[in-house]
């Protein structure tokens, strides 16, 4: 019901402010950093390209910081606004008063904006862009540090921190960080979605990242449910070449029930071809479901790339997530069955997101990954950076069927040909490396606990010992039962193909309370 009022209060201020003559396409260059109506202004070039009606233009020729102290006027004329880069110009709020930065309502179709950073937005719905229904596209854009917030009373909703749109969205070359979606203290629900973005429409997504978002949901007598703490989709969305990473979805002291859900992606149905979905997390008191992807319905990823899930749940959950091929699984909980499909292995993934090169940020392949020329491109001829696919190294074998791309949104660049070849590969005495990718809380009540791990090399086996019990061989994952009120110690370690065993377990330590009578 907010998100409906609020929607219908856009509309109607669009409603309000009708073209008043008709004409054909104009341009209405911003020249001037300043906040207010006079010409030259972005506050003048918006209400002008409102006042006639068809397609316009607003090119922005200045550089430097536009500080509203007031709300744009709604776009409600089809317009493309295009910037002198997003490292160049910043349009943001500057007011105690909480508004969206730039609202795009349902007649402004199509509508775009390009080389722009958007911030310090607030609202309930969209605080960075609210588009309602009809088509925007984004492109060379950073939408950063902007909230949505709702609390208290009856349904506390709070929907895109950065982007909410209803109607068809597209994500070209652009950057989506470090926003908030954050409800507190519903009395039927609170409901924190999208930290980064909602898209209730058609989602197209090239060559961008989602990154440091947050959907948090706390308190109140009902339900608690965070969900998306990257991305919320809610059709089908096309995500290619791009990077969902360090997104948290936190939910916490719900009344009936507290839930997070994708910490990374929520998606209604997707696919996903030639990205990197890494580093996000799902916190939760109660429930907790797809640290890095969570999916309702057919899903397919192909030639992408899932690890380092964090907080209370494994990488993925979805009865319908499919696999296309050649995807790389860290923790196995994808139920990717292709066997061009690379599962509970160590990624070799950079865990820091950096300037790789290209107009967004990328996590690189590390030396040695086993995601290097093991994949497929499916058509694609670059990375998410621009960088040629496949890059191919002589000494590395491709998986069946591939095309020695890397596996993933990062494509690592073979060097020149030189005429003395060395090999690359290890002897077959050198031992693998294991690693935990998920186990239980560090410190709970519960006494089951799971672990997931990986080795650095493929068709491993492994052992596992819990606390002193001797080393037995186990299955990936490893579910046990322990007592509680004690602080348990659990080690896995990876037997390679040629019988090398890694000579450094990993560890893993947690405590199990016991609830007192």
């Amino acid at each position: 019901m907010r998100r409906l009022v609020r929607l219908l209060a856009l509309l109607a201020v669009a409603g309000a402010c009708l073209p008043v003559s008709s004409a054909s396409a104009l341009s209405y260059p911003v020249t001037s950093t300043a906040d207010g109506t006079a010409a030259g202004t972005l506050r003048w070039a918006i209400a002008e390209a409102n006042n006639r009606t068809g397609a316009d233009s607003i090119p922005i020729g200045v550089t430097g910081t536009i500080d509203l102290k007031s709300a744009l006027p709604v776009i409600f004329d089809p317009v493309s606004i295009t910037g002198p880069g997003a490292g160049l110009l910043q349009v943001r709020r500057d007011a105690v008063a909480a508004f969206p930065v730039f609202v795009f309502a349902s007649d402004a179709n199509p509508s775009s904006l390009a080389g722009v950073t958007v911030s310090n937005g607030q609202d309930g719905l969209g605080a960075g862009i609210t588009n309602v229904e009809g088509s925007l596209t984004l492109t060379g854009v950073v939408v950063s540090g902007n909230e949505a917030r709702a609390d208290g009373a009856g349904v506390a909703g709070a929907e895109g921190g950065g982007i909410f749109s209803m109607g068809p969205l597209t994500l070209r070359e652009s950057v989506v960080a470090g926003n908030v979606a954050r409800a507190g203290d519903g009395t039927s629900e609170t409901l924190a979605a999208g930290g980064g973005v909602v898209v209730e429409g058609p989602l197209t997504m090239e060559r961008s990242t989602i990154s440091g978002n947050v959907a948090e949901a706390t308190g109140g007598t009902g339900l608690a449910y965070a969900r998306g703490g990257g991305l919320v989709t809610g059709a089908m969305a096309t995500i290619e070449l791009s990077t969902i990473s360090g997104n948290v979805a936190r939910a916490a002291e719900g009344g009936t029930l507290t839930r997070a859900q994708g910490g990374g992606l929520d998606a209604q149905q997707a696919d996903i071809t030639g990205s990197t979905l890494a580093g996000n997390a799902a916190h939760s008191d109660g429930e907790a479901f797809g640290a890095n992807l969570s999916s309702f319905s057919a899903t397919l990823a192909r030639n992408t790339l899932v690890a380092y899930p964090e907080g209370d749940a494994e990488s993925c959950n979805g009865l319908e997530l499919a696999s296309g091929g050649y995807n790389l699984d860290e923790d196995g909980s994808c139920g990717f069955g292709e066997g061009s499909d690379l599962v509970s292995v160590v990624a070799g993934l950079d865990p820091v997101l950096r300037d790789n090169g290209g107009p967004t940020p990328t996590h690189a392949l590390l030396p040695g990954s086993i995601a290097i020329d093991r994949g497929r491109s499916f058509g694609s001829g670059i990375d998410q950076r621009g960088l040629p696919r496949p890059s191919d190294f002589a000494a590395i074998a491709d998986k069946e069927g591939g095309d020695g791309s890397d596996i993933g949104a990062f494509e690592l660049q073979a060097p020149p040909p030189s005429p003395v070849l060395v090999s690359v590969w290890p002897g077959d005495r050198v031992p693998p490396n294991t690693r935990i990718v998920s186990g239980p809380p560090r410190s709970s009540y519960k006494r089951v606990a799971k672990f997931r791990f990986a080795s650095t090399e493929p068709q491993s086996t492994f052992q596992c010992k819990l606390d002193k019990r001797r080393w037995r061989r186990c299955r990936n994952p490893f579910k046990r039962k322990v007592r509680a009120g004690a602080k348990h110690l659990f080690r896995v370690r990876a037997i390679d193909r040629f019988g090398n065993v890694d000579p450094t377990p990993a560890r893993f330590g947690w405590r199990v309370k016991k609830i007192v009578p």
